[in-house]
């Protein structure tokens, strides 16, 4: 690297300052215990090593975390071929595995919004309202709820029957990229409804950076797999695609 190429002295001062401001507005989130018990009700097995099936989604956490940050890639969504599909257990223990990395700050959104799901996999009361933070009427780091020191939740409990358009509102895009830039999250996961029922994923899509595609086993038809990802494959990268409900969870 030539002396060109150094960072002056102000400009290291600024990105420290900018590391440290973000890290302020993280400790301001009101911070959460998730009880274990619960979570291994709801097969939310990677907060702990102790279920043989954390080490699947440690795989699909690396393959993702790899492939992003060689693309400089920050937020993916989370859908399923249909409904029933698991696309909220599948976000929920991808969460919690990359948390366990506490270096890489993550943030998980519930935009499930006509059957909001994740408050009551993870056993979180009273979550506020996730509508309210899109039209920006609360700060991040007011409305996010932080559980150790790198992972927040944006989860939701009310149902919103005019979800698509709200999320398609230039404001939705607008929180999302203020709380990129105040936060500086290195993987954003937004769980979303199902590719096939509803056009909430579509009208998303370029808030993301790629998607993947959680497939039911034994309920998910060849065709409807297929269907899928020709929707996602001229909008949006598809990340991958995970076999749930099955006797073994791939990528």
């Amino acid at each position: 690297m030539t002396k060109d190429h150094l960072p002056s002295a102000s400009n290291a001062k600024l990105l420290i300052d900018l590391g440290d401001e973000a890290q302020l507005l993280w400790n301001e989130m009101h911070e959460i215990d998730l009880d274990e018990a619960h979570l291994r009700a709801n097969r939310i097995v990677t907060a702990q090593k102790n279920d043989p099936v954390h080490k699947r989604f440690d795989m699909l956490r690396t393959r993702l975390l790899i492939a992003m940050r060689e693309h400089g890639w920050t937020r993916i969504a989370v859908t399923g071929v249909t409904e029933g599909c698991g696309a909220s257990f599948v976000s929920a223990n991808l969460a919690l595995s990359v948390a366990r990395m506490e270096s890489v700050r993550t943030v998980l959104f519930d935009m499930h919004f006509t059957k909001p799901s994740l408050a009551a996999l993870l056993g979180v009361k009273n979550p506020g309202r996730l509508s309210d933070y899109l039209a920006g009427h609360i700060a991040p780091e007011e409305y996010l709820i932080r559980v150790g020191q790198s992972l927040a939740l944006g989860l939701n409990d009310t149902k919103v029957y005019h979800s698509s358009e709200l999320i398609q509102q230039m404001m939705t895009t607008d929180v999302l990229s203020e709380m990129q830039d105040l936060l500086c999250p290195d993987m954003v996961i937004f769980d979303l409804p199902s590719v096939l029922d509803s056009d909430d994923v579509l009208g998303f899509l370029p808030n993301v950076d790629g998607v993947l595609l959680v497939v039911g086993g034994g309920q998910s038809l060849p065709e409807e797999v297929q269907r899928a990802e020709q929707a996602l494959g001229d909008k949006t990268q598809l990340l991958g695609v995970v076999l749930n409900k099955a006797e073994s969870l791939f990528s």
